[in-house]
């Protein structure tokens, strides 16, 4: 019992050190505790917090209040509690900005380099870069669209942390498009755009490999595109863009995918009939994630 007890205690002391502790400056030590943790990082730049930051939050009784992000204990410990926070030195900007506006485009690369919070990814891939530019933002809502829990994504995270290939490029990409399926709405076109980062970075690994069916990869690669539509309830679009394709010439490791699409895009049409008709080629797997994009959206 007195042993218990102690634990709890010690655990306790240590979570309310961990609350007020200064913000991590290594973003590589940051992204380890956010990979152990399941985290994402809640990132600024180091001169951003050199003057006051005011942002707005919601109170236990409904109301807002304007606050200072550097300055009042509550943030400290909603950040703490939801995410790794982390303070970036203006001489890594070079490092990161390298390339950036290139391979990115310049949305994201000015999310990258304004005073503004920036949300990550444990492989420093920002997800807010759709959000507002109000001069006082809204942490509450921050909070409840991006207090990510990514164990969905823990292996997926891990093989991509020990070895940037194709295959872990492409099975985190895949990963991160279903788990836009168990996020709130407001959030799910921004985790597709994150999954997207990963694919980029998958075919750009398939130029320079030896694999010998890169044609039916890249084939996958669009019709994953296509799945992305179905995550976002716009099936038509996903059938015009099946209806150009020949039938014929869909891979074979690529079928199932292809059945999934119709099948999906047909019930979220309610068109049972045609969805009748594609629902035998589709795997028992794609069957289930078929049925919570239709959950999702109806």
């Amino acid at each position: 019992m007195k042993k218990s007890v102690l634990l709890f205690v010690f655990v306790i002391t240590s979570f309310n050190f961990c609350l007020s502790q200064e913000w991590f400056t290594s973003l590589k030590v940051a992204k380890k505790l956010a990979l152990v943790q399941d985290k994402m990082l809640f990132v600024m730049w180091e001169n951003a917090m050199s003057y006051p930051y005011p942002v707005l939050i919601n109170t236990e009784n409904g109301e807002s209040v304007v606050t200072d992000l550097f300055d009042d204990e509550r943030i400290n410990r909603m950040i703490w509690e939801y995410f790794i926070p982390v303070k970036i030195y203006e001489s890594e900007y070079a490092e990161l900005s390298h390339k950036i506006k290139e391979t990115r485009g310049e949305k994201y690369f000015n999310k990258l380099i304004d005073d503004g919070i920036k949300i990550m990814d444990v492989n420093g891939n920002i997800l807010n870069i759709n959000s507002s530019n109000e001069y006082i933002e809204n942490l509450s809502l921050l909070i409840k669209r991006y207090a990510l829990n990514t164990s969905f994504l823990k292996q997926e995270l891990v093989n991509y942390s020990k070895n940037k290939s194709f295959s872990t490029s492409f099975w985190l990409a895949s990963k991160y498009l279903d788990f836009a399926i168990f996020i709130g709405k407001d959030t799910r076109f921004e985790i597709i755009q994150l999954a997207n980062i990963y694919f980029n970075e998958a075919r750009n690994h398939l130029t320079k490999s030896d694999l010998n069916n890169k044609k039916a990869i890249l084939q996958k690669f669009d019709l994953l595109e296509l799945k992305e539509y179905l995550i976002l309830n716009k099936p038509r679009k996903v059938l015009r863009h099946l209806k150009k394709l020949d039938v014929t010439e869909i891979d074979e490791i690529n079928q199932s995918l292809f059945s999934f699409l119709k099948y999906t895009s047909f019930k979220l049409l309610d068109n049972e009939k045609n969805a009748a008709l594609w629902k035998s080629k589709v795997s028992l797997v794609d069957l289930r994630i078929a049925k919570l994009i239709i959950n999702i959206n109806s």
